[in-house]
């Protein structure tokens, strides 16, 4: 960390934790603390903690922990240097460091401000052409709400932006690996051409990839970008940047199917709409939405392919642990005509009675088994089994068949193993030795003792290398949490977070006897187990001097430890 040494706790000082983890991580008070659903696994019941007083987070359930430096590296897997940047900025703190850190910008920074840069190119071509300008203007997109969603125009060239950020002195290499360049043949040339560009944005509001819409009746018809160290498409809900305040206030997302509906609900004041990067929801999707909100509405087209995939979608969300309404629209309707036709007023009254999915299905008309059947795929997908008989319930009282035999049909399909529910392997903490790690505990809550207990130890009393490893730093200089904190790394910030969020031990002095009595116990017992495989080994060997060496050791330690 060497030049950054200074700004780190200024930097802390000015971001609270709470704050910055609330953009990603659905939180709500629980005493001192906030929790939320842990975004580093999967789980069912809130294990993620955030302490505002010391400003830390630590998840109880697979171990993760550290602060607001640790938490960007771990999200967003970025390196320490490219977190303080972004955190530095978001701070206000200018960042003393020598010439040679400064122009080694890590690679995530590099790659966001060509994509900066990309979007001035295309927002600045937009104004210049009438058919992108056209198009806009048939979707009743206008000028307020493409500049509110930073819309652009790729124009018609091989090579225009190309050549624009490489006078910007961005490398071919560079632009090609950001996803906006394509090699040909004879050369390099633009991934984006002829069209309406959409930006996508991260949670922080920085654009890592663009959408863009054709215009010309060429296929395809909608082209993103592809997949870079930035941008992974499964993990990315378009417009999430913008909604994620009001789906944590209104305590649902609306779910739609593309860009155009997403920017006309939010125009109409449906501000918690999101979708998904072309129609394919994936389990990432579903484990993105649950961090800020348990309830989603699926607002899709009314045509067979809209239904298809409201199915679809219902299922991954379910299974991600939301509960899961669908809007129906009349025929021939998609969340942008509708809103357009018939105004605000009308789709608020239809989100006041959405479907379950099992009314959607049922809607659907059919053969009641087969009915059954498909309901069953997605209701076995429930991780929760009281949830799950609530719906085997409504789905015998909605085909009108005898509950029990809906039950046995259902039972049938689960031993079969059709539509069976993934089991999630949760990460779960490694156990640690409990005497080794209470006394990392009992120095961080006695600071001031902490010189005599670290005489009376040392590092051969610690087997857990990463116990060892932190024993190894308050030796050798801070015992306070934040300084400690500071200079921990890895599996080292989740040892410390986990023992400094636990409560402290009521008679602190008595504990920290018996650790030290214990660690010293178990030494000695280590020390003469060996000492006892040296001496048979000296007896088979007949080494007489070397025999009664050893059994002198073994004597004296055995009066030590009496006394």
């Amino acid at each position: 960390m060497g030049p950054y040494d200074n700004t780190l706790q200024e930097i802390k000082d000015r971001i609270d934790i709470v704050d910055l983890i609330s953009d990603y991580v659905n939180l709500k008070k629980a005493g001192q603390n906030w929790k939320g659903l842990c975004p580093f696994h999967t789980e069912k019941t809130p294990s993620f903690t955030v302490s505002p007083a010391k400003q830390i987070f630590h998840c109880f359930g697979c171990g993760t922990g550290g602060d607001i430096f640790t938490f960007l590296v771990n999200h967003d897997s970025l390196t320490f240097p490219e977190a303080l940047n972004i955190l530095a900025k978001k701070a206000g703190v200018t960042l003393k460091v020598d010439k040679r850190s400064s122009a080694q910008a890590g690679e995530r920074e590099t790659l966001v401000n060509i994509h900066k840069d990309a979007l001035s190119f295309f927002q600045q071509h937009l104004p210049q052409n009438a058919k992108a300008l056209a198009y806009l203007e048939k979707r009743e997109i206008s000028r307020d709400v493409q500049n509110m969603f930073s819309i652009g125009y790729a124009p018609k060239s091989w090579n225009a932006l190309l050549n624009f950020l490489n006078r910007k002195r961005y490398t071919s290499e560079m632009i090609k690996k950001a996803g906006l360049a394509v090699q040909g043949q004879k050369g390099q040339y633009d991934t984006f051409r002829d069209r309406v560009i959409f930006p996508i944005f991260d949670l922080r509001g920085d654009v890592i990839a663009f959408g863009g819409r054709s215009i010309d009746g060429s296929d395809p018809k909608y082209l993103n970008s592809p997949e870079t160290p930035i941008f992974n498409k499964s993990k990315v809900l378009y417009g999430l940047d913008r909604a994620k305040d009001a789906i944590k206030h209104d305590k649902y997302a609306l779910f739609m199917e593309g860009y155009t509906d997403v920017i006309t609900a939010h125009t109409f004041g449906f501000t918690n709409a999101v979708a998904p990067l072309g129609t394919a929801f994936t389990p990432e999707h579903g484990k993105l939405i649950k961090r800020f909100t348990e309830t989603v509405i699926l607002v899709f087209d009314s045509d067979q392919a809209g239904k298809k995939a409201a199915k679809k979608a219902a299922g991954i969300l379910l299974e991600a642990g939301t509960n899961v309404k669908i809007l129906s629209f009349p025929d021939k309707e998609d969340p942008d005509s509708f809103l357009k036709k018939h105004g605000k007023d009308a789709f608020s009254k239809l989100l006041e009675q959405p479907l379950s999915i099992v009314d959607f299905i049922v809607q659907q008309g059919g053969e009641k088994h087969l009915l059954a059947d498909e309901a069953f795929e997605i209701i076995a997908k429930i991780p929760n089994e009281i949830l799950q008989d609530e719906y085997i319930i409504m789905l015998a009282d909605k085909i009108n068949v005898n509950e029990q035999k809906v039950r046995e049909r259902f039972k049938k399909i689960m031993t079969r193993g059709q539509g069976r529910t993934r089991q999630t392997v949760q990460a779960k903490p490694k156990q640690r030795p409990l005497n080794e790690e209470y006394l990392i505990k009992l120095i961080l809550q006695l600071p001031e003792r902490a010189e005599e207990i670290t005489g009376k130890l040392s590092l051969d009393d610690f087997k857990d290398q990463t116990l060892r490893s932190i024993f190894l730093k308050i030796q050798n200089g801070p015992a306070d949490f934040n300084s400690l904190i500071a200079i921990s790394e890895g599996e080292e910030k989740s040892v410390l977070t986990r023992v400094s969020m636990e409560e402290d031990f009521e008679h602190p002095v008595k504990v920290l006897t018996d650790c030290i009595k214990n660690l010293k116990d178990n030494q000695r017992s280590i020390i003469l187990q060996e000492l006892q495989q040296k001496i048979r080994q000296a007896e088979k060997q007949k080494n007489t001097e070397l025999l009664k060496t050893l059994q002198k050791e073994h004597y004296n330690l055995l009066t030590r430890k009496e006394h």
